[in-house]
């Protein structure tokens, strides 16, 4: 197979762009914000076959935090995507394995990946991932009192509550500038971070329904009822953590980059942010 991974270029964003488009059918404006808040070259992988991108992922650094507190070094894949009209081709297995190497040399133990569908969690285990990550996904509506007045915060205060609430939890931690980048994706739709009482929310929405990426709290109901008569809405869609002895579904897939590696042998884990 011809073809050449490698970072992208600054001047290849409108072909990047198209391709996310193409691929995933999100909106222009969505996908401009990627490239005005958080591109950089580097960041974005791609395979290039007789002048044409027909390959690319995204890459953002994260860190696992074991329930021990130990913190690994880890690479989140995201928009991993290839062109229709070449698929089949293996290009996509090429780039994935070019991209988990380069993630390996710069000091990361595993990758991540939210599969894009259901079928998908079985393609990427015949490539060496399992589905370490799950969430509990959940439609509530206001029902009895609140439990405080949510504020908005910012990504370091948002990071420092969160994981004190989750410690002692295999989870996903994210650096500063990745949070930001979170953040401005909730404050586009008109939501924000959010901070109270003893909960905390990462929170978009589209005008009728509240998105609740993130909802750590010992109080569920209270705290959604607090986010809607904060917004004036009438339900949310909530994630809480959860594993698959609470029923809860597979969220993301890892993948080990060292011998012995760090997600082989975890129990279920943790993670919030998608940025879908």
């Amino acid at each position: 197979m011809t073809g050449l991974c490698r970072p992208s270029r600054r001047e290849e964003v409108p072909q990047l762009a198209r391709l996310w488009k193409v691929c995933f059918g999100d909106t222009d404006d969505y996908i401009a914000h990627y490239f005005s808040a958080y591109y950089r070259p580097d960041r974005a992988l791609v395979l290039e076959d007789g002048g044409k991108i027909c390959s690319m992922l995204l890459t953002f650094p994260n860190v696992l935090v074991t329930g021990e507190g130990r913190e690994v070094p880890a690479c989140y894949i995201y928009a991993f995507c290839t062109a229709p009209e070449v698929r089949s081709r293996g290009y996509g297995r090429r780039l994935l394995a070019w991209a988990e190497e380069q993630a390996a040399r710069q000091g990361c133990h595993l990758t991540v990946m939210v599969p894009g569908e259901a079928s998908l969690f079985d393609f990427y285990e015949t490539l060496g991932y399992r589905t370490v990550f799950f969430h509990r996904e959940q439609l509530f509506t206001q029902t009895g009192p609140a439990n405080g007045t949510p504020a908005p915060c910012d990504g370091a205060a948002y990071a420092a509550r969160r994981e004190a609430l989750l410690t002692g939890t295999l989870h996903m931690a994210y650096p500063p500038e990745v949070l930001e980048y979170q953040r401005s994706l909730c404050r586009q739709t008109g939501g924000d971070f959010y901070l109270w009482e003893d909960s905390l929310a990462a929170v978009e929405t589209d005008g009728e329904t509240l998105y609740c990426k993130e909802l750590l709290t010992a109080h569920p109901q209270a705290a959604v009822n607090a986010l809607l008569t904060h917004f004036g809405m009438d339900c949310a869609v909530v994630r809480t953590p959860a594993g698959p002895a609470d029923g809860a579904k597979g969220f993301a897939v890892a993948k080990s980059l060292v011998p012995g590696g760090d997600v082989q042998a975890e129990p279920a884990g943790y993670l919030a942010f998608a940025f879908d």
